[in-house]
């Protein structure tokens, strides 16, 4: 039988790929409550296309488009319910990554995404541009005018 061998990559890719959807999509969101759900809910997705996305040159790409698409409709339909940028005002900052996270989720929501993927998780722009399904002088864009948002926010000079 041909059918332990694609679901054993699956396994290894599962390992390998939720903890960084679940990173990413926190420091999007901020809200860890529903993070983990989002992130379960792609790779279940994922394991249902594994026999199409195994054979993809980055599948962890598009686990990270459908968790960010996922993440988007939860903002949409809960944004009004609950902010996702609540951060209790009385936890301070204790690292530079929580710090830059808490930044990050001050940007709009494609500048973060964009600097996300770039800074954090190391994507190229071409890489970016297909995983948002956007053009890579979008892509561009967003990232110049993310940087200088990111700068000002974290107390950078912008000039």
């Amino acid at each position: 039988m041909s059918t332990p061998e694609p679901d054993q990559g699956f396994a290894e890719f599962f390992r390998g790929c939720l903890p960084v959807v679940t990173r990413t999509l926190t420091a999007l969101s901020g809200d860890t409550r529903v993070v983990e759900d989002i992130a379960q809910d792609a790779m279940v997705i994922a394991r249902h296309r594994w026999s199409d996305i195994h054979a993809y040159d980055k599948p962890e790409a598009w686990v990270l488009k459908v968790a960010i698409r996922l993440m988007r409709r939860w903002q949409q339909r809960y944004a009004q319910e609950t902010p996702l940028a609540e951060v209790p005002e009385v936890v301070q900052p204790v690292h530079e990554v929580e710090a830059l996270h808490s930044a990050l989720r001050e940007l709009s929501p494609r500048h973060r995404e964009t600097v996300a993927l770039h800074h954090l998780l190391g994507y190229s722009v071409s890489e970016i541009a297909a995983v948002l399904m956007v053009g890579e002088s979008t892509v561009r864009t967003h990232l110049t005018r993310g940087r200088a948002e990111l700068r000002r926010i974290l107390g950078g000079s912008d000039e």
